[in-house]
């Protein structure tokens, strides 16, 4: 059962704490993120050998020898009773929760970045066994990192298939163990350590902007936005908890790692917590020490840097050597640069020593006022989300004693708005060179990627405070601001953010699109190969389809173009383009003046179909979705009498065979027949 299978998960990472805790002496719910994070750095590295299984069957095999020395000391009670400290607790009281409540709700993926790489991603690799740029299948974002890819990986090692609920299972037990690092800041006091879990896990719903009655996806998602702005916040607290022991820098180490894995954007999320950690050893100490702090950090901040930037070149390497994509490279065609040149070109218009271009100029404008006039949190934009920041830095400078810890938020303070500035400028950047004008001048995805960082900020703001409520001068004013915070995202969520259905309730009607495809996606599964191609025709289509396709069929689902046409004289980019699906319509039903049959609809005759076959090699057609045009038009141009002229209850699969210009679709034998 895949709910035994999730608790042997939990269980080997209750066993690394529970020893780690007991080597170190450190409470073990500051161990279990790194744990997990350690588990997938593990395995990215035996996935660069080909070898993912060895791998998993070394950390489970790990756990067990564990066990067995443990019991062969007679010291299995007293490691195991290192789990009973409130952290610990919260850790594995929200896993149980949420596997419980998964197993009984059966949540599937519907997001479409789910299915264009992190859901696919995942099931790749485990059905695969390898990391999934070098796994066969319809996942176009071969490039992507994959850290979360691997911690699903690990939680369903043992499972024959790959399960979707599961996959949330994974990720919110990771996130689980972000928050008990946090929480464990105030030490074993269990009312502070509820408090601050409690706050810690409303906050993506503070960072959500206003949807109030609608669907929320707050953990029901195997995006990556969520786990990196959690990972990098509980990175920085997990320093602020170990500072000055030996364990420090080995977690930090991991840590870092683990964050460069989680997506792109995570390079740049671990340099900043390097950066951070390295301002902290730098600027809390008294005056007399600061030349040796300051050799310190930097001999600390370069060690940290080794993993980061190791991690981040052989993973672009692994993937140029699958997939023949350069991760270096940024834009697209004539305006592909690389990401050094990139960097230094925004820099140049940046300062003035370089005449900007007009989108920088548009894009630099909207990115000024972004703060403002961009909702990232229930309360409105960053800028309000930096204020409730610094009033909780605020709180714990008045709670501290004069010294370190009263200079750490400060600190904390300082470098994180600097750290942020710095990011809204990369980000800037990223818009004007990695973005279309189009995407570029609405910020596309805006909150989903600065949305982490203001959270991880919040995250270390908070762990600041608990740790206050242990060590703080005036703890009872510390006590009662983390108990206010609580209040305050409490009444938020309930004023602002309370969706009709969360993870705990998502209505199953809104899978029933998934649902249908993966039932007609069964229906052809076992004609098919991997290596063969699908062109999928799905009239009235909004990718919608064309993604759940690729993510439930066994063989490669083919793009499709977009444009007026496919032949000799026709400009790509401006006559036509690639893209992912079709809406096929006639030149006569796409006349000027008249209204669209379809959105995203490719004007496309015979002539056009067959030179698009020609060019791309495709070995299948799926007619899913059809129409008129398809039935009496396309079809029989490929010498198909008799297809649908609507929707039916069996999709037909057709081979498309080549002989010289000729182009032929045939009913494939097993399939529904037209």
């Amino acid at each position: 059962m895949v709910i035994l299978r999730g608790l042997l998960a939990l269980a080997a990472v209750g066993v690394y704490s529970a020893f780690l805790a007991r080597t170190c002496k450190l409470d073990p719910a500051l161990l279990a993120l790194p744990v997990i994070g350690g588990g997938a750095v593990w395995l990215c590295l035996w996935g660069f050998l080909g070898l993912l299984p060895a791998g998993g069957w070394l950390f489970y095999l790990g756990a067990a020898a564990l066990v067995g020395w443990c019991v062969w000391k007679k010291r299995l009670a007293e490691t195991l009773e290192q789990l009973f400290t409130p952290g610990f607790g919260v850790f594995l009281a929200a896993s149980l929760v949420f596997l419980g409540l998964f197993a009984v709700t059966q949540p599937e993926f519907v997001l479409n970045d789910e299915f264009s790489l992190w859901g696919t991603a995942a099931k790749v690799t485990k059905l695969q066994n390898v990391l999934h740029p070098a796994a066969q299948g319809n996942l176009m974002a071969k490039a992507a990192n994959p850290g979360m890819m691997l911690v699903v990986y690990l939680f369903q090692f043992f499972s024959d298939g790959f399960s979707e609920w599961s996959a949330y299972f994974a990720y919110d037990a990771m996130l689980a163990a972000a928050v008990a690092a946090v929480a464990a800041m105030p030490g074993k006091r269990w009312s502070g350590t509820v408090i601050l879990a409690g706050s810690a896990f409303l906050l993506p719903y503070f960072f959500t902007a206003p949807a109030l009655g609608g669907l929320s996806n707050v953990y029901l998602s195997v995006l990556g936005d969520l786990p990196l702005g959690f990972v990098f916040g509980a990175t920085v607290c997990l320093y602020f908890a170990l500072k000055g022991r030996r364990c420090c820098l080995p977690v930090l180490l991991v840590q870092v790692s683990f964050l460069t894995l989680i997506k792109d954007m995570g390079l740049a999320y671990a340099l900043i917590a390097v950066g951070l950690v390295c301002a902290d050893m730098v600027f809390t100490g008294p005056l007399a020490g600061f030349g040796r702090r300051f050799a310190k950090a930097v001999g600390g901040g370069v060690l940290l840097a080794v993993p980061v930037a190791g991690f981040y070149l052989g993973w672009s390497r692994y993937v140029a050597a699958m997939t023949g994509a350069d991760k270096g490279t940024v834009g697209s065609g004539d305006s592909a640069m690389s990401q050094g040149a990139a960097i230094l070109s925004g820099v140049k218009q940046l300062f003035g020593l370089e005449e900007p271009t007009e989108k920088f100029s548009q894009v630099s404008a909207l990115m000024l006022k972004s703060p403002v006039s961009v909702p990232v949190c229930l309360l409105g934009g960053g800028v309000m989300a930096l204020a409730v920041i610094l009033l909780v830095l605020a709180v714990v400078f008045v709670s501290q004693k004069k010294g370190e810890e009263r200079r750490r938020p400060v600190v904390l303070a300082i470098f994180g708005t600097l750290a942020l500035i710095a990011f809204l400028v990369f980000h800037l950047f990223l818009y004007v060179f990695n973005f279309k004008t189009p995407e570029a001048l609405e910020l596309k995805d805006y909150i989903r990627y600065i949305g982490p960082y203001y959270l991880g900020f919040l995250l270390m703001a908070l762990g600041l405070l608990g740790r206050a409520q242990g060590s703080g001068q005036f703890r009872k004013l510390a006590q009662l601001a983390a108990l206010g915070a609580l209040g305050a995202f409490c009444v938020l969520f309930a004023w602002r953010g309370m969706p009709t259905a969360g993870f705990w309730n998502y209505p199953h009607v809104a899978y029933s699109v998934r649902d249908d495809v993966k039932e007609r996606a069964a229906q052809v599964n076992d004609l098919l190969e991997w290596d063969d191609t699908v062109l999928l025709i799905s009239q009235g289509d909004d990718a919608t389809r064309w993604n759940y396709y690729g993510y439930e069929l066994n063989a490669t689902l083919a793009r499709g173009f977009g444009g007026f046409g496919y032949g000799e004289g026709l400009v790509e980019t401006q006559d036509w383009w690639m893209t992912t699906h079709m809406n096929l319509v006639s030149p006569e039903d796409a006349g000027e003046g008249k209204p669209e049959v379809y959105p995203y609809q490719t004007v496309c005759t015979v002539e056009d179909m067959k030179n698009f076959l020609l060019d791309k090699r495709y070995t299948h057609i799926l007619i899913d979705e059809s129409d008129d045009y398809i039935a009496n038009v396309i079809g029989p141009g490929f010498g198909v009498e008799g297809l649908p002229d609507q929707r039916t209850g069996e999709v037909v699969l057709l081979a498309v065979e080549y002989d010289g210009d000729t182009v032929t679709w045939t009913p494939v034998e097993g399939g529904a027949q037209p």
